[in-house]
């Protein structure tokens, strides 16, 4: 960890709001903004979030939700344990084959509305190799998504601007009705990451 980079956070007004509002993460604020956006979430809805640790998306999802709602944080990092009765941590790792049916187990049966991703890879620093290591987590998002997210749902998937973003986004426009492309405030200036937003799956 660089000296430069602990600069920045102590700087980063979003991770001393997200201290201060009892969220785990500074990534509560771009769902927060996407779900304004978007209105992606309703109340008593079913969100699964990939790459979820440390929980601070799943904590937003979770509130937005309400008591009827129900949501799977999946990430293969173990949670520190959530206060909110409507989140269910799974400890598994998305690019496992097993994935799909361990996070339908916990569904017991009901129908996933949103899908998000906010999974990264552990980055190199050399930028056409993380860029490639996103992609794979972003595509492997997208098929999961395919697989449990219903008739009329939504995903929210993380990815960096590449052609092969570019090819993602026209094979998810041929199984939703919208597709947009979103750049919370949240994001770090330095940062190139931003997330595919589609909406009515077909």
């Amino acid at each position: 960890m660089t000296r430069n980079w602990m600069l920045e956070a102590r700087r980063d007004v979003y991770r001393r709001r997200a201290r201060s509002e009892g969220y785990r993460s500074r990534a509560a604020y771009k769902l927060l903004e996407a779900d304004k956006k978007f209105r992606l979430i309703k109340d008593g809805a079913v969100v699964v979030e990939l790459g979820a640790w440390p929980g601070g998306m799943s904590q937003v999802a979770s509130r937005m939700v309400g008591p009827r709602g129900l949501v799977v944080a999946v990430d293969i990092k173990r949670f520190k344990k959530f206060e909110e009765s409507n989140i269910i941590p799974v400890e598994a790792d998305i690019c496992e084959e097993d994935v799909v049916s361990k996070i339908i187990e916990v569904l017991n049966g009901r129908q996933v509305d949103l899908l998000i991703s906010d999974a990264s890879p552990k980055f190199t620093g050399v930028r056409e190799v993380d860029v490639i290591k996103q992609m794979e987590l972003t595509e492997k998002a997208y098929r999961i998504a395919l697989e449990i997210v219903k008739k009329e749902g939504s995903i929210m998937l993380k990815a960096f601007e590449c052609d092969e973003l570019k090819l993602l986004e026209e094979e998810v426009k041929r199984s939703f009705k919208i597709v947009k492309r979103f750049i919370p405030s949240a994001t770090r200036k330095t940062s190139s990451e931003l997330y595919l937003i589609a909406q009515g799956k077909i």
